[in-house]
């Protein structure tokens, strides 16, 4: 009976042992990486990744303003001033040009972001007309008289009327008088960049002294609308005689000085309309 007891319990053992969970020393294996960036990776890789645009060429009309240094000029277009670089292949072109001239120009942008001159050339002018119909104004009543083109060898033109004769005076200034009264005259005289405006206008007070008093006057209103811009306008009289000194700014940025002598004559009036119809068609070349 014990022998069974013993069977039996030993049995039991066995049976309970077999029961128990088996534990494992398996481990859970990380997921295998992949090369794949998230979506905020990709998106700030694309940022930082220079974006390669075409620089393209600007092509404009304006006006040639003058050099700012060896390197670079200034050109009005568009309705502003642009600083232009200047490169080796449009130095050349660039030397003969003068302020005020009107210009093409073609202009990029560079790495560095400054504008850069690739092309420059000047607009070529309208060949002048031979002749043209001058209107002016004597005591009230209209005048209009034919005028013929006029040339100086001091690079400018104008329009001359019958009444009058032009020729070569001094160096760098012309004559230009009355054909029956040749005390009626205008010299002429182009200023080059080089020329003291202070100066001048200095010597022409001094000038106009030995005459009479001194009156600063108004272009415009004396010689009409070409006048207005004007450096200098002066005159100085006694009795019948009267003179003006002027230093007269074209539109192209040149200046010419003007000294217009006008003594006693039954024909003085007229004379001087007639001498500002044909200095306000002065152009310089």
């Amino acid at each position: 009976m014990k022998k069974k007891t013993w069977l039996f319990t030993i049995i039991l053992l066995l049976a309970a042992c077999s029961s128990e969970p088996k534990s494992t020393n398996t481990k859970e294996e990380p997921a295998p990486k992949t090369n794949e960036s998230s979506p905020t990776e990709k998106k700030e890789a694309e940022k930082e990744e220079p974006v390669n645009e075409e620089v393209t060429s600007i092509e404009e009309e304006g006006t040639y303003i003058g050099r700012i240094d060896n390197n670079s000029i200034e050109v009005e277009a568009a309705g502003e001033t642009l600083v232009l670089r200047l490169t080796d292949e449009v130095r050349e072109a660039v030397e003969s040009l003068r302020g005020g001239s009107k210009v093409n120009i073609v202009y990029k942008k560079n790495n560095e972001g400054q504008w850069v001159l690739e092309q420059i050339t000047e607009e070529s002018a309208p060949e002048a007309a031979l002749t043209k119909k001058l209107t002016y104004i004597v005591d009230g009543v209209s005048v209009e008289e034919d005028a013929v083109l006029t040339e100086s060898e001091l690079e400018y033109h104008f329009y001359k009327l019958p009444d009058f004769e032009f020729t070569a005076e001094e160096p760098r200034k012309d004559l230009l008088f009355a054909t029956k009264f040749a005390e009626t005259f205008v010299r002429i005289e182009p200023l080059s960049e080089e020329s003291s405006i202070d100066d001048l206008k200095e010597w022409a007070k001094d000038e106009l002294e030995a005459i009479g008093e001194v009156s600063e006057v108004n272009g415009k209103e004396v010689a009409g609308q070409a006048f207005e811009k004007s450096s200098l306008f002066i005159t100085a009289s006694k009795d019948s005689y009267k003179k003006y000194i002027i230093i007269q700014d074209l539109n192209n940025g040149d200046q010419v000085k003007y000294t217009v002598n006008l003594p006693e004559h039954k024909n003085a009036a007229k004379w001087e309309q007639a001498i500002w119809a044909m200095l306000s068609t002065l152009q310089t070349k």
